[in-house]
Order: structure tokens, then sequence, then C-alpha cells
């Protein structure tokens, strides 16, 4: 195998892996585990690997169709929406959705978790301002600040977040 530094491997692809896997099995620590998994083996490998990046992405697209078949799970909406893309435009999806949660993940604390109550959990600004303590127009005021904190980062990044 090339000299790969696995390290900065995990550290690039890691939450891409995990999002992709995810869209074909709908569970969060089942994605993790098959990433896991495929690191493993691309650690035990003997193989010369040119590019470890699409080896990982192969693997994990594998392992999660043959936990699939294995658990003969009825196929839920995300895993039906990957079926009719490819599996490059799937790829692209779970790196922009890691580059989301990245720009999320910046923000400051209290300002993160208004924006995912809102936005992830689908609270109202009432029932979060109520839920915190807090004004109805300062959840309005830090939402909107997480927003455009997010637009600033990238554009792209705010369209996946309401457009798919």
């Amino acid at each position: 195998m090339a000299l790969i530094d696995i390290d900065v491997l995990y550290k690039q692809c890691f939450r891409q892996l995990c999002l992709y896997a995810l869209h074909y099995l709908g569970d969060l620590d089942e994605s993790k585990d098959v990433v896991q998994e495929c690191f493993t083996a691309l650690i035990k490998s003997d193989s010369d690997i040119s590019n470890p990046r699409t080896y990982l992405y192969s693997s994990v697209r594998n392992r999660c169709v043959d936990l699939l078949r294995s658990k003969k799970k009825e196929r839920t909406a995300p895993m039906d929406d990957l079926m009719q893309i490819s599996d490059e435009e799937a790829q692209r999806r779970s790196e922009i959705e890691a580059q989301l949660w990245a720009a999320v993940d910046a923000l400051p604390p209290k300002r993160r978790e208004l924006l995912l109550l809102s936005k992830r959990d689908g609270l109202k600004y009432s029932d979060i301002a109520r839920l915190k303590g807090i004004s109805e127009n300062t959840v309005r005021n830090q939402i909107f600040r997480a927003i455009e904190s997010l637009r600033s980062n990238s554009k792209k990044i705010l369209g996946f977040l309401f457009c798919l």
C-alpha cells in the first residue's frame, strides 16, 4: 500500500463518509460502525491503493449495501433518493453536508443551539423562546446571525441547507 497518513485521511474524511453511509442506512450508529470497519480494512490492506479516498467511498457503499441486504431492511426515503442519483452525486452531497456541519459547529454555542432547534428540530421561534427562557426577538436575531455567518462561509452550503 502506498504510504498514507491515516490520521490525516481520517480527519478529512470520517464525517463525510458517515454522512454518505447515513444516506444508505438511515442510522448514525450503524453508519459510524461501517466507516470504522472500512478504515480498519484500509489499514490492514496489503494492496497498493493509489487513491484511498475513492477506496473508502467504494468500501462504505459496498458495506452499506451488504448490510441492507443481510438485514433485508425496507428502504427508507433517503436511500430511495440515493438510488436515483449517481455515486458521485451522493459523494458530493455528503461532502457539502460535512462542510455545512463544520460551519454549524464553528458557530458560538448558544447561537448554534438556537439554529439547530429551529432548523433541525423544526421548533417555532416562540417555542424556542419559551424553552430557553429568552425573548422571541432574541431567538429571531440569533438565528438570523447564525444564517448570515453560514452565508458568509458558503452560499453553496446555505443552499444545501434549505433546498435539499
